[in-house]
């Protein structure tokens, strides 16, 4: 894992500091479409923003709203109770289809955080007793399937993001650096001072760093780490280095990333796996 001391910095020339000079104030807002790798005719980032159907333990449910019940069945044509059952698993919330104690033809929809704590539930009338669901990547929608194969349709706009979130890590806590990047968190906008602790994202049960290129151009290295410190992700940035705070805006759905003179990179929420 490689490191920038404040003395290593300071002791950068000046031709290599300038080399790649930092451009203050600058914003550089990077599209859905620009960003990532291609994967066919969409980017992995739009790839990574579908829905993902999970298939988990009927008895994992968090506690179920009032009037509601788990009733998952093996097909569109039994009755027959299924030990699992299909759940959306999107922006970081997980939304299960219930059925209604009275069984009428409806569905209660209701998304949870990772806490289990109610984030929407809505009444969708229209099918019951869920078997699958599946998901359209082009009419962006999942379809909730039950009893005779009656469905219901969810737009992914409906369903819940939980923003992303920023929290502060020990700077030598970094999973494994990729090649050609270095951790490199500093005290404030106009100071070499290296921080301790390094902002990292947060967001669908993934970890985001900022890293800096050695040769410390001005860029960032945005790499997205899964379970077991997995890389999902690792894109190169132009438009600042050495990160010192990241921010979320939650009206614009961006992440910004701040560095050596307040200049920073913003992505959109569903640029980030």
């Amino acid at each position: 894992m490689t490191f920038s001391t404040s003395a290593q910095l300071d002791a950068i020339s000046s031709n290599a500091l300038h080399a790649y000079p930092p451009r203050p104030c600058k914003a550089l807002l990077i599209g859905i479409g620009a960003f990532g790798l291609v994967l066919g005719a969409a980017s992995q980032v739009e790839a990574q923003s579908i829905p993902q159907i999970l298939s988990v333990p009927a008895n994992s449910t968090p506690p179920v709203p009032a009037g509601l019940k788990v009733t998952c069945t093996l097909g569109p044509g039994t009755g027959q109770p299924s030990p699992n059952c299909p759940v959306i698993q999107y922006g970081g919330a997980r939304t299960w289809a219930y059925s209604f104690i009275d069984n009428r033809p409806a569905f209660g929809i209701v998304s949870f955080d990772p806490n289990g704590t109610v984030l929407k539930n809505v009444t969708r009338n229209g099918a019951r007793y869920v078997y699958k669901m599946t998901v359209d990547p082009i009419a962006q929608t999942v379809s909730v399937w039950g009893q005779s194969n009656a469905k219901i349709d969810i737009a992914w706009r409906d369903l819940p993001v939980i923003p992303p979130q920023v929290v502060t890590v020990p700077a030598s806590s970094s999973p494994p650096v990729p090649a050609g990047l270095k951790v490199t968190c500093l005290k404030g906008p106009n100071t070499l001072e290296s921080s301790p602790t390094c902002p990292v994202v947060k967001f669908n049960g993934n970890t985001t760093w900022a890293y800096s290129f050695i040769d410390n151009r001005v860029a960032f290295g945005i790499v997205t780490y899964g379970p077991n410190n997995k890389v999902l992700a690792n894109n190169t940035q132009n438009g600042s280095r050495y990160v010192y705070k990241i921010t979320v805006d939650p009206s614009a759905k961006t992440v910004s990333f701040w560095g050596q003179g307040d200049a920073k990179v913003i992505l959109p929420w569903s640029a980030l796996p």
